[in-house]
């Protein structure tokens, strides 16, 4: 059985499918960063769906109600976090908001999603670094959000 990748592009980037699973992830890791690296908005759009959503507690609630409450515990709490699908991101976040940071970085929708599921797990892990949903207010989160992403 042939598998494919998370994120299309990276097969026709050259990539085999025979690759290990950790070779696998490295080059999806490798490929999200310098697609972030080159479009800097993916940030901004990740900030908008965490402000739309009321905060890291609002995101987490959001996926919680939508049946992924064991994803969204992961993220929060110490343990590993689990992953995230490009389609339970549609189904969680919905396709307006997906299209429109995907018009703004200009690759698809599916792709987009894939990008923000490979995100926010990272994102929300590094807003609760003790475990616990943050009680502060929406604007303090997401001044942290950016400086995950900077280089150190």
């Amino acid at each position: 059985m042939k598998r494919k990748f998370v994120f299309p592009w990276i097969e026709e980037k050259g990539y085999s499918s025979q690759m290990s699973f950790f070779e696998s992830l490295k080059a999806a890791a490798g490929q999200v960063l310098d697609l972030i690296e080159k479009n800097p908005q993916i940030i901004e759009g990740v900030k908008k769906i965490v402000e739309d959503n009321g905060g890291v507690q609002g995101l987490v609630q959001k996926f919680k109600e939508k049946g992924l409450s064991d994803v969204a515990s992961s993220w929060v709490g110490k343990g590993e976090n689990l992953s995230l699908g490009a389609d339970d991101v549609l189904k969680v976040l919905g396709n307006d908001s997906i299209s429109d940071l995907a018009k703004s970085i200009g690759i698809d929708k599916d792709q987009t999603a894939g990008i923000v599921g490979s995100l926010l797990p990272s994102v929300i892990d590094g807003l609760t670094p003790d475990g616990e949903e943050p009680k502060g207010d929406v604007a303090s989160q997401l001044t942290n959000l950016a400086s995950l992403f900077l280089k150190k």
